[in-house]
């Protein structure tokens, strides 16, 4: 199951914890600026949205794995 993903992803195991750990870290400032911005809507507008969004289009968008086209999908449809 562990292999089945990587191979699924055509990533190495090191590439993989790479872009994990960016990806989280990534996560993590953007959910505290977005509860700064909350608090003084005049501090990181628009930061958090970005991130997201460019972590979406840089990873996910084109997928080599086909399960993450599905989630994009389903997602999609569920949020109309």
């Amino acid at each position: 199951m562990f292999k089945d993903h990587l191979n699924k992803s055509k990533v190495t195991y090191f590439k993989h914890l790479a872009w994990a750990l960016l990806a989280g870290f990534r996560l993590i400032y953007a959910g505290i600026t977005s509860i700064i911005h909350g608090v003084v809507p005049t501090l990181f507008d628009g930061t958090a949205p970005k991130t997201i969004i460019n972590i979406y289009h840089s990873h996910l968008v084109n997928h080599p794995n086909k399960e993450y086209n599905n989630m994009i999908e389903k997602a999609k449809k569920d949020n109309v």
